[in-house]
């Protein structure tokens, strides 16, 4: 999808959030080592497609696994495959071969700091249950985006594998079984969610109390200083919310955007600007000075696609329309984003 252009205006109705993207990983890893059936997954991700393509492929005895652009998938499988003594190559597409990776190791202890990607913590707590040996793994330091872990360990007591969680770390006992029920039904996204409440639309499909760290978003919508480190993944969102509003936004402890999809860092300050806002970048702060009347623009996503849903986001307060030059990459996280846009009702600038 090339030259998309989004008709400016406040929209106005309600839409139904596809399922968890985080969440959904997990189930389908959990329920293909359990055998079963499932999980249920609504308006299913490309990154997700990726999971159960990759992990379909390393079970059957492939040795090319295909995991797109889905750095969940690489770092929640390696460690698998490493345990169960798959060989094999992963195949990345896009940014994912030059952002960060960890290979696995068979030892007994793990180590990771604080800062690392918690992603590399619940793939070694979803493999090490499935190794011959009895492991370890410590956080040196504060563990960031540490919500994220907490939606690992849900699912993994869901299908029976048990850990001993203390104050550094986690004791992850070894010959354990993934047992999970099918077709367990995925809840909805806070994530995706956050684009259309920065719009102010409302949103079915959401649990009110899940522990999905991007549930903060709820609070953070108006916050003129937040903490990027543990909500990296609300940030375009915040930011397209924070260009329309007065005053100025501060956006701290950034340094992980630099390694999505995009570097997001650059790539949020930039949609802003060619919106016709203000933002600019200190160190590992974004800066967002709040303009009325924004005036629309051309749009580069970059390749991200949380980039491409917060246009969309900063096209409700423009007086011109806002030009995507790749609306399509949307499909790595919510295939029906512009379906569910485009069905809200539309006011007038």
């Amino acid at each position: 999808m090339k030259d998309f252009e989004i008709l400016p205006g406040l929209r106005r109705g309600r839409v139904l959030i596809p399922s968890s993207k985080s969440i959904a990983h997990r189930e389908i890893i959990a329920a293909r080592l359990s055998g079963v059936e499932g999980p249920i997954v609504r308006g299913e991700s490309n990154d997700t497609k990726a999971t159960r393509a990759c992990l379909e492929e390393m079970i059957s005895g492939g040795n090319l696994w295909p995991c797109g652009e889905s750095g969940s998938t690489l770092r929640f499988l390696t460690p698998i495959a490493g345990v169960m003594g798959w060989k094999g190559e992963f195949k990345c597409e896009g940014r994912l071969a030059s952002r960060p990776a960890m290979p696995f190791e068979r030892k007994e202890r793990y180590v990771l700091p604080g800062d690392v990607s918690s992603q590399f913590v619940s793939g070694l707590l979803m493999a090490l249950p499935l190794a011959d040996w009895d492991s370890v793994i410590e956080i040196d330091g504060v563990l960031e985006s540490s919500a994220y872990v907490d939606l690992t360990e849900d699912v993994l007591l869901a299908a029976g594998i048990t850990f001993e969680k203390y104050s550094g770390g986690w004791k992850v006992p070894g010959s354990q079984k993934y047992s999970i029920s099918p077709n367990r039904e995925v809840e909805g996204d806070w994530s995706q969610a956050a684009f259309f409440l920065a719009m102010g639309v409302e949103v079915d499909g959401l649990n009110p109390t899940s522990k999905q760290g991007d549930r903060a978003v709820e609070r953070l919508l108006g916050e003129k200083v937040v903490d990027a480190s543990c909500v990296p993944d609300l940030i375009p969102a915040l930011a397209a919310h924070a260009a329309q509003m007065e005053g100025e936004t501060r956006f701290v402890n950034c340094a992980r955007l630099r390694i999505k999809e995009s570097d997001r860092l650059e790539s949020t300050k930039e949609l802003v600007c060619s919106c016709g806002g203000k933002a600019r970048i200190e160190n590992d702060t974004l800066i967002v000075t709040g303009e009325k009347n924004l005036a629309g623009g051309r749009v580069r996503t970059f390749g991200d696609h949380r980039i491409a849903m917060a246009a969309a986001v900063l096209a409700t307060a423009c007086r011109g329309p806002v030009t995507l030059d790749d609306a399509g990459v949307v499909a790595k996280s919510y295939p029906g984003f512009w379906e569910d846009f485009n069905s809200l009702e539309r006011e007038m600038p």
